[in-house]
């Protein structure tokens, strides 16, 4: 409430703007709550520590939506927050720049949606420790090691230094197409290891989004798989970037 600060109001009609009313039932004053994102009747804070909460903890919609009414007392239905993550979709992945990504590491996980196998490729900044690119294929083919790393190198304003990735042949053309590298330079600064060794790093990427995502057995939709590996990629970044710096 606006009035007492008290959390126990409901909704009492709309005002001749027809915006919503709620009166408090401590105090019984009338408000309109006016949230800091348009169309919302959620503050960005819950928002966000809900989606957030999703994207790093094994929990389901419905646990979620009990979790938050019996700690905060909001009542908000699972389907509410789904449609918090598809939200968040429009905020682009790809929006924010990232600089010093000298070492790219490339790789493909395999995922499931409706219970067809799909592979996700995912690049990552060794330096930054963030994810720079990700996309979903069908199969592991050229067009498809072209395009992740078009979108690496549109994200990140330039080339790499190196580029460190497993055997898949199809990296070769991709990155000599993607990057521009001659035969020489690519021979020099295109490394190919194991994720046993120098490509480690991805690998415990590729490891944490199989933790997250192992609770759904199957995305449902494409629409759904794509708007949560963008919410994902982003609070992972998130949390990386905070590690680092206070690190």
């Amino acid at each position: 409430c606006k009035k007492c600060g008290a959390e126990n109001f409901y909704r009492d009609g709309k005002n001749s703007q027809r915006k919503q009313l709620y009166r408090c039932k401590n105090c019984g004053f009338r408000f309109v709550w006016l949230s800091d994102l348009p169309n919302r009747r959620f503050f960005s804070n819950v928002i966000n520590f809900a989606v957030d909460l999703y994207s790093t903890i094994g929990i389901s919609l419905r646990t979620l939506s009990r979790k938050m009414l019996e700690f905060f007392d909001i009542k908000i239905s699972h389907e509410g927050i789904r449609q918090w993550i598809l939200f968040g979709k429009k905020n682009e992945f790809l929006d924010e720049k990232i600089s010093n990504c000298q070492t790219w590491q490339v790789d493909e996980t395999y995922i499931k949606v409706k219970g067809r196998g799909y592979w996700l490729w995912v690049v990552y900044s060794k330096e930054s420790r963030q994810v720079l690119a990700w996309h979903i294929s069908v199969g592991r083919f050229f067009k498809d090691a072209k395009k992740v790393l078009l979108k690496a190198r549109k994200r990140t304003g330039g080339r790499p230094s190196k580029i460190i990735t497993d055997g898949l042949w199809q990296y070769q053309a991709a990155i000599k197409k993607a990057i521009g590298w001659n035969w020489r330079v690519q021979k020099k600064c295109h490394i190919i290891d194991s994720g046993v060794g120098k490509n480690a790093h991805i690998e415990r990427v590729n490891k944490e989004i199989k933790r997250r995502i192992k609770w759904f057995g199957t995305f449902q939709a494409m629409e759904g798989a794509r708007a949560f590996f963008n919410m994902f990629f982003h609070y992972f970044n998130v949390r990386t970037s905070k590690a680092r710096n206070t690190g």
